[in-house]
């Protein structure tokens, strides 16, 4: 396959999650309407219960790990791992590598936290270069993107995964594998393609079964938690999920304006307006999260009907793409 040089994708850098931010790497490399395979399907939002009073979100009818051809490899030795990047740098000029933020020196919770965070290193000339165009708020202050070189050898520290997940990370990787993610805690864990990538419209779906709800059900689901137990998991551990379905809507409407033939123009003005109320939900949990850190009570009405003004644009066909 005739590779396509390095592209710059920090202006899409807000319509990235920290997933889909290393994966369009990835795909820039392979294809110049990389953004396709990553909206195929989307957007959609299906929620199930797991342990824990935890949820489960799914952004995609499949996993995109499972749409894109991709598997986790792992191992504690740094000869093995730097081994399979150089192949999957040989080979496709790009590998996806499971970090931890903790230790990346361009991400603001560098030696602060630890927090699973994926990125790229792609092939410029000889020359390794880490590739990270997400851009986002922390509690240390702005994420800006980041494109730089890097020796081969400083991936021995700076490609180090965390040593655990917390449950909800977990499930949150588990939605983009599609299964329970190999090889947390192993030193270092990376993505490796299949010689031919499958079609995102073929294969079976993602399983459902009989506890999961998708579109308007889920966002009510979620809302009618919030009323009943409270909104402290999405106010929490899993404030990043809704974030998540946000990003993935303001990607369709980014793209929809540089491929015409995404999705109709009817389908673009849709999400355009859905968008609007899916970017009060992040600014509503971080109110609601620093009153449980003062002590003070939540209102949990105001989360719910912010889920449910932002679950009548979630209808049956307002995803189709």
């Amino acid at each position: 396959m005739c590779r396509i040089p390095p592209a710059d994708l920090s202006r899409w850098s807000g319509t990235f999650s920290c997933y889909t931010a290393a994966l369009a790497v990835w795909l820039a490399v392979r294809q110049e309407r990389w953004w396709r395979p990553l909206l195929a399907g989307t957007p959609t939002l299906t929620v199930r219960p797991a342990a824990d009073g935890l949820v489960r979100f799914e952004h995609h009818p499949r996993p995109l790990l499972e749409t894109l051809g991709l598997g986790v490899r792992y191992t504690d030795d740094w000869s093995t791992a730097r081994a399979g990047f150089h192949a999957e740098l040989a080979a496709r000029g790009a590998v996806v590598v499971c970090g931890d933020t903790y230790r990346l020196p361009w991400q603001r919770g560098y030696q602060r936290w630890h927090a699973p965070h994926w990125f790229t290193v792609v092939r410029q000339g000889d020359d390794w270069v880490v590739d990270d165009p997400l851009a986002m708020h922390t509690v240390a202050g702005p994420q800006a993107p980041y494109r730089a070189p890097i020796a081969v050898d400083e991936l021995a520290a700076q490609g180090i995964g965390p040593v655990e997940y917390q449950p909800a990370q977990r499930l949150r990787e588990a939605s983009i594998v599609g299964s329970e993610p190999p090889g947390i805690g192993a030193r270092y864990r990376w993505l490796v393609a299949a010689e031919s990538t499958p079609d995102p419209g073929t294969g079976p779906a993602a399983p459902t079964g009989p506890t999961a709800l998708t579109g308007q059900a889920a966002l009510r689901a979620l809302a009618d938690m919030c009323r009943q137990s409270g909104p402290d998991t999405l106010v929490g551990p899993q404030a990043d999920d809704l974030w998540q379905a946000l990003r993935q809507r303001e990607l369709l409407v980014a793209a929809g304006e540089v491929d015409p033939d995404l999705v109709p123009q009817a389908v673009r003005e849709h999400w355009r307006a859905g968008v609007v109320l899916w970017r009060r939900i992040p600014p509503v949990l971080m109110d609601a999260r620093l009153r449980v850190e003062d002590g003070m009570p939540i209102n949990r009405g105001r989360i719910a009907e912010v889920l449910e003004a932002v679950a009548e644009f979630e209808g049956p066909t307002a995803g189709d793409v």
